[in-house]
Formats: C-alpha cells, structure tokens, sequence
C-alpha cells in the first residue's frame, strides 16, 4: 500500500494476490481477484458484510464526481457513461452494444499534438484506455440496477434518450414497411408547414387529445363582453375568501365591474402576490391588472356562487401568458375550493387547475415536415410543446426574440434561395402508425425524442 496524489493505492507484485469486493451494503458479495484460484468460506462472506458495515459508519463517501468538463491532462480517473456510437470491429461483430452504461477502469488523460488545415499544431485532450487489465484497467458493462446508472440517467435524461440503438434507416425502405415501428433517420428538410410559424402554435388536451386554435385577442375580447352582460351579484361579494370592490365603467352601456381580491389567512397580501377573481372586464382591463396582479382568473355571478366563465375564455391569466382548459373534459368545481390554496403564494396553475375541476390544456406547436435524403421523400408530423426547438410553445406567441429564435432555426434547416444540396442533415427519430379515415387506411409519421441541437462533430 502507497500513498499516489494523496490517494491510498495498491500495489501488486510477483507472488502476491487478492480478493476485493464492493464496499456498498446490500450489494452482492462477488469477489474481484488478481489469481486464477482462491477459497472463499462462510466466514469471508460475514467478514465481509461485517467490514462493509464499518465502512458505512467511518468512512465518508465521495462528495464530488469529476465530470468531463473538469478533466485535467495527466490524471487517471474512472469514467461512467453511456455508450451512443460504436466501433466496427470486423465487419460481422461490435464492441458492444448502443444505448448501454459503462464504467471505463483507469482512463488516462494527456495532451496530444494535432496538425489541422487552418492551424499548423494545436493541442487537444485525448482519452486513452491502455490495454491489460493490470492496475485495475478495462471495460465493465453496469446493470440497469446499479446506483450510478440510475444518478447518470437523472443527469443526461434532458438531453439524451434511450433510442440510440437504432440504426439509420433509408427513407425508401421506412415507405415500404408496416406500422407501427421506430426509426432514425438522416435527411434534408425538403419544406415545412406552416410557413408561417407563430400559425404553429395549438392548444392540446392530454385526455381526450384534441387540438384547437389559441383565440385571437378579437376573439377573445367578444367572449369576455358576452361574460360582462350580467350584473355581479351583491350577495357574492366580500365573503371569508376575498374582498370586493365594485364600479362602473363610463363607457356605452355603462358596465359594472367586480373585482374580488383573494386573501391569505384573511389577510390582503400584495398585488404582485394577490390573486383576483373579475366580473365584467373588457380584454384592456384584464391585460392592465395582470400587470400590476399575481393572476387572474374571470369568472362570473352564478345563482350560489362565483363561477369560472365559458372555458373558451382562459380559466388563469399570468402575467402575458393565457390558460386555458378544455371544455369536453373539465367538470367545473366552486369557486369557494381556492381556499384550500390561500397560502400557497405560487398559485401555479396546475394546482389552480385541478381545485377548480380543469383539465388543462397544453400550448404545443403542430408541424408537418418534408423529408428527403436521396433514397425517397417522407412527410413526418411534429407536435411538441418545449422539447423539439427548446423554446416554450406557450411563450412563443408573446415573445418577439423567440420568434426570431425559431425563424432562425427553421432558416437554419432550410437556407431561404439555396438549392437542397446546400441544405445541412438532420437527425431525428419519427415512429410510424395506422389512421384510419372512413374505409381507407394510411401509415402517417411522428417526430418523437428529438430536440435541435448544436453540431458537435
């Protein structure tokens, strides 16, 4: 035993041998041996468990892991990983097998000289797994049940997915097969639809799995006039949840507007905390209070209580961002149920959601995406709702610097007055299935665990 770096190691010589095992209680007692030949009884395995127990109670675990952003030149270091390309090695057999955790024994790190067209020699860091298995090197495939794999798959789970097995496959040969499959294909961006892209933007419900327009402000505007045509009650006004106030508009028609402010703990907490609950706005008034207020829910004088309007209108207005519910799906409860939530300051609209009886529905952008790759041409369909472009569907259309980002993207895909050659490949999985219209029968495809990302070739 030596001290290296001011790490405890071993070191094995001529005639010396071993056995080792994990140090984590629970785990299974498998010896790790440097010789061929060794007896192992009854009383090792309770020695074992036993020293194990010491270990849990005396020794600290590692606070910290090095990650590959940290590595330094000339260090060894264990690496975990998961493997997304591999090696040919004879034509008929590979390294392993794609998709699978590793542990990578004793890697070493150095600085290797590279020549390059625009550079005559630049430095770069190289990964090396010297051959052997002496000083504790080589390659271990984990199980699934392993600790490390389950942190690793937390970490890399929002970049990543668990479909890097599958193998590119020509566009002509997918257009053949039946559905339903998967697939990874490699292919140009013909064209997309629509052009327009802030007309991409849909509403989507999880449960029944309809698609809808986003109401347009005129639109949107008419229903909140036709939700202002009855007077506020005044027997629903200031009761335990909220205080009221009351007046009338000088316009045509002279409206009367409520506005009833939710307290916490029969208290009035502040306007960027509050949320209010309105009778009779117009679209302007509700957009200047959702300014100044937490959120703000429209809601109308029912025959016992406060009730959300038609849910054509959004059910939760936070800040420029409109929630809407679905109106197949949602079975509307009292108004009175947010005071389950009065101290709770977030008022996120799930939770506001599901007290009040609404099935939200989830801003999505639905795309059609014309592929080719010089074997054949494949219409794929994308909806997704902040994975694909990275970028918020229900943000999109209040955000003028993401609709540049997705311009760009898309500009990106398809260079405006270039020829298709010119075009960059894009990677992405789709999945094919059956849809049955009237007595006809057609294979659709569907983007699926694909996100745009940088180049990293």
């Amino acid at each position: 035993i030596q001290v290296y770096k001011n790490e405890t190691q071993g070191i094995t010589s001529s005639g010396f041998a071993s056995l080792t095992f994990e140090g984590t209680l629970g785990a299974p007692v498998i010896p790790r041996t440097s010789s061929k030949y060794f007896n192992f009884t009854t009383e090792d395995h309770k020695r074992v468990e036993a020293l194990r127990i010491w270990a849990s109670n005396h020794i600290p675990s590692s606070s910290t892991l090095l990650k590959l952003c940290d590595v330094q030149p000339m260090q060894y270091f264990d690496l975990t990983c998961q493997l997304l390309g591999r090696a040919e090695v004879d034509g008929t057999s590979f390294l392993l097998k794609i998709g699978c955790f590793l542990r990578l024994y004793s890697l070493h790190t150095k600085l290797q000289s590279v020549n390059s067209e625009t550079q005559s020699t630049f430095l770069c860091l190289e990964f090396h797994l010297h051959g052997g298995t002496s000083y504790g090197r080589g390659i271990r495939v984990l199980p699934e049940s392993n600790s490390d794999v389950d942190q690793l798959k937390k970490v890399i789970h929002i970049v990543l997915t668990d479909h890097q097995y599958l193998e590119k496959t020509p566009l002509c040969a997918i257009l053949k097969q039946k559905a339903p499959q998967q697939y990874r294909i490699r292919a140009k961006l013909r064209s997309y639809k629509p052009r327009r892209l802030f007309q991409s933007v849909k509403l989507y419900c999880p449960e029944c799995h309809t698609l809808q327009e986003v109401p347009h402000d005129g639109d949107l505007d008419i229903i909140l006039q036709e939700g202002a045509t009855k007077t506020p009650d005044t027997k629903l006004q200031n009761t335990s949840l909220y205080d009221s106030n009351v007046w009338t508009t000088n316009d045509q028609g002279e409206r009367k507007v409520a506005i009833h402010f939710v307290k916490n703990n029969g208290i009035l907490p502040l306007s960027n905390e509050c949320l209010i609950l309105i009778e009779g706005g117009a679209l302007s008034e509700i957009c200047k209070l959702s300014n100044k207020f937490h959120s703000v829910i429209p809601v109308r004088s029912g025959n016992e209580d406060l009730e959300l309007l038609d849910l054509s209108a959004p059910f939760l207005i936070q800040g420029n961002i409109h929630h809407y519910g679905c109106k197949q799906c949602s079975r509307l409860k009292s108004i009175q149920n947010l005071n389950s939530l009065v101290d709770k300051t977030s008022w996120i609209p799930s939770s506001v959601a599901e007290i009040l009886g609404v099935v939200p529905l989830q801003y999505v952008f639905v795309m059609t995406f014309t592929f080719d790759d010089g074997t054949g041409v494949l219409e794929a369909y994308l909806m997704d709702s902040d994975k694909f472009f990275q970028i918020p569907a229900s943000e999109i259309l209040i955000n003028d610097d993401l609709q540049k980002s997705m311009d760009m993207i898309m500009d990106m895909f398809c260079p405006p007055g270039t020829k298709i050659d010119a075009y960059p490949w894009l990677e992405c999985f789709i999945k094919s299935y059956n849809v049955i219209s009237g007595t006809e029968q057609k294979i659709c495809y569907q983007i699926f665990d694909t996100m745009v990302a940088e180049d990293l070739i």
